[in-house]
């Protein structure tokens, strides 16, 4: 019951936010832009180039949102008080990662189902080889997603000064998402769909229980 209070308290907070706004409209038309000025590459997918693009930047604004915010909190003393109830810290770091992955998601979402809407208007019948490209590229997306949120979660957490926090959780943030889809480009032999999905979960994993593992050594 508390992980759901402390998540929809963070969904709500995070959902209103300008940024998020921004992303929920900017995305989308970012997605439109991109299907009309595409350049002609016809070895490398049109959806894998828009799940890269759109993960950066979503990936890049929610790992700054999460690095700030908590650093902001914890440096207000948001949690003296908080954590006197039987909140388990994990929990607060779960429902954070989580809110701001959802509304990634629905941004993700909404602009994939725009490129979807404009590729059949375009090119009709959808072939296997590209439900098979978009299937990639959306776990490429989720996965990439997932790394930078952790990494902003990790540096919230660790680093007293909120501007430092944002740039190291951004630089950061974007060389390891790249993880997701580098392998995959030099290695013909990995399917990208499964090794996506691998990275996707481990390393935000791992991340998440070091970040819990240094908020809990943490006196408030």
């Amino acid at each position: 019951m508390t992980f759901f209070i402390l998540f929809y308290d963070e969904l709500r907070g995070f959902y209103k936010s300008k940024a998020m706004i921004l992303l929920w409209l900017g995305l989308p038309i970012l997605s439109i832009l991109m299907h009309f000025l595409q350049p002609d590459m016809e070895e490398f997918p049109f959806s894998i180039l828009v799940s890269i693009v759109l993960s950066t930047i979503g990936g890049t604004l929610a790992s700054a949102m999460l690095s700030t915010a908590l650093t902001s909190e914890i440096n207000h003393n948001v949690y003296d008080l908080f954590l006197i109830r039987p909140v388990k810290r994990m929990t607060i770091l779960v429902s954070k990662f989580i809110a701001v992955y959802l509304c990634l998601v629905i941004a993700i979402a909404i602009s994939l189902g725009i490129g979807l809407l404009i590729d059949y208007m375009t090119i009709g019948e959808f072939t296997n080889i590209f439900i098979m490209n978009l299937w990639e590229a959306l776990a490429i997306s989720l996965a990439a997603i997932a790394i930078s949120c952790s990494i902003g979660l990790l540096f919230g957490i660790s680093i007293s000064s909120v501007p430092v926090a944002a740039i190291l959780s951004v630089y950061i943030g974007n060389q390891l998402s790249a993880l997701s889809i580098l392998p995959t480009l030099f290695v013909e032999t990995i399917n990208p769909f499964i090794f996506a999905l691998i990275i996707g979960i481990s390393v935000p994993s791992t991340l998440l229980i070091v970040s819990a593992i240094i908020f809990n050594r943490k006196d408030f």
